[in-house]
């Protein structure tokens, strides 16, 4: 009995040191640097393996729903479920804000702050949630939710307002534990989290499947595919608080007002510049489909999508900079920050340039396989196509580094004048030229804004840093 326990004792210590010398590149890595850039690494490929997941699972969810509900039960399903993926423009700007606070602390050392940025953060997004909820209770009896979402048959009207009911209950419960996730990015370890963001995700199609087999009506299906992913994220923060970082447990005595206004001013204007990006690059359809038709949305929205399978793998690696450059600045090394944010623009405008000349070539006749002759666009909208890929590649690796510099004021301003621009030349251009027009406008107020004010901005900031640390 005793040798088994021996044996259990050493293979338990084995796995420990094998997971350790995995996460710090078999402890090979010496400088904070190298470590680093081994994380972002680890969080990028964690989150293209994640997502990959989720595709894979939206992609079996999809049919199974579809088929179940009918038509008009689907839509409203669709329309539900998007719900959730506003809970990022309803904190306030607060969860992303936090990854700068907790990141700064952990360069500087400073637990103390780091433990008023966490329960700062957690006790307004309760705030925050509580107004919500109060909002939506007194509200929901008053709505007339078969109109708001355009059904008309009797098992559609009579879903839709229990099933509006539980989306926003899940909403409400996800603005507080969003905060776990927020703090794995801070301390470099998204990975972590995304490999057990993958596979809460399989469970909900599992589950979804369980509870079709049990023919339940829509607020319930609702129940059975997202209340895993709540419960996912409830067991991430019990672990996180309990096990893994106890110290950072939100408690009342580490609320800070002071912390609390720095959070609110700077969330906001994270908040901003994130709403701006919305109205930039989410409302080319909608113009499109006025100026043009609904026909024509069709071809636009497939290479559009094309090219943003690009971009994919550039976003998931270049997320995991943000803390990095964050936490490099508080802890005074300069250097790193300057070599990487050189090495990033280099590598994503190579990717984006050399991908984007190989889908330019190629895309009409992937189009033409995958959708058909009708969706091809013309020479004029693929080089359209082109020009935004690569801008916004480089424009992804200032952001980066402005968001984790805190360098915020010029975005908040800079972000909506750009999306009102874009919103105005898409206007403009789309009726002078055409469907294309609408690409370029948004390419030109990327160059405009994003690469040239903001851009500028970053550049001349790190000549700053690098002035001063060269005098000290």
């Amino acid at each position: 009995m005793k040798n088994h326990i021996k044996v259990k004792n050493q293979i338990k210590t084995k796995f420990r040191e094998f997971i350790t010398n995995l996460i710090e590149k078999n402890g090979a890595l010496k400088s904070r640097g190298e470590k680093r850039i081994w994380r972002a690494g680890l969080t990028g490929f964690s989150t293209l393996l994640v997502n990959g997941i989720k595709l894979i699972a939206g992609l079996v969810s999809i049919p199974l729903t579809a088929q179940y509900l009918g038509t008009e039960r689907f839509g409203l399903w669709l329309t539900l479920s998007t719900f959730l993926t506003w809970v990022g423009i309803a904190d306030l700007g607060l969860s992303n804000i936090l990854v700068n606070a907790v990141a700064a602390a952990d360069g500087q050392e400073n637990h103390q702050k780091a433990k008023e940025a966490v329960s700062s953060a957690f006790w307004l997004m309760v705030g925050v949630a509580l107004i919500v909820m109060t909002i939506f209770l007194n509200v929901h009896p008053l709505v007339e939710w078969e109109r708001v979402f355009n059904v008309t048959s009797l098992q559609a009207k009579a879903d839709a307002k229990d099933a509006s009911l539980v989306i926003m209950i899940f909403f409400i419960l996800r603005l507080p534990l969003s905060i776990p996730s927020r703090i794995y990015a801070a301390y470099q370890e998204g990975y972590l989290y995304e490999i057990w963001n993958g596979l809460i995700s399989l469970i909900s199609v599992i589950f979804l499947y369980f509870f079709i087999e049990l023919r339940v009506d829509l607020p319930f299906l609702l129940v059975g595919f997202f209340g895993p992913q709540i419960l996912g994220d409830t067991i991430v923060g019990i672990y996180l608080f309990g096990f893994r970082r106890k110290e950072l447990r939100p408690k009342l005595k580490n609320f800070s007002v002071q912390t609390s206004k720095w959070l609110l001013a700077n969330g906001g204007k994270l908040w901003i510049a994130q709403i701006s990006s919305i109205l930039i690059f989410q409302t080319d359809f909608i113009i499109i489909s006025q100026l043009f038709g609904a026909f024509a949305v069709a071809s636009y929205g497939v290479i559009w999508k094309l090219y943003n399978i690009i971009l994919f793998p550039l976003s998931a690696f270049l997320n995991g900079l943000w803390p990095a450059y964050s936490e490099a600045f508080s802890g005074g090394d300069i250097p790193w920050i300057i070599k990487t944010f050189r090495k990033s623009v280099f590598i994503s405008f190579s990717w984006a340039l050399f991908a984007g000349i190989i889908l330019l070539i190629a895309s009409p006749q992937i189009i033409k396989i995958w959708v058909g002759n009708d969706a091809i666009p013309g020479t004029s909208l693929l080089l359209a196509m082109l020009f935004n890929t690569v801008l916004i590649a480089v424009a992804q690796c200032i952001a980066m580094l402005i968001n984790g510099l805190g360098e915020l004021n010029v975005q908040a301003i800079v972000s909506p004048l750009s999306a009102i621009s874009n919103l105005s030349l898409s206007v403009l251009l789309g009726n002078f030229i055409g469907i294309s027009g609408v690409a370029w406008a948004t390419g030109i107020c990327t160059l405009t804004f994003s690469l040239g004010i903001v851009g500028v901005s970053a550049l001349n900031k790190l000549k700053y840093l690098g002035r001063i640390h060269n005098y000290n």
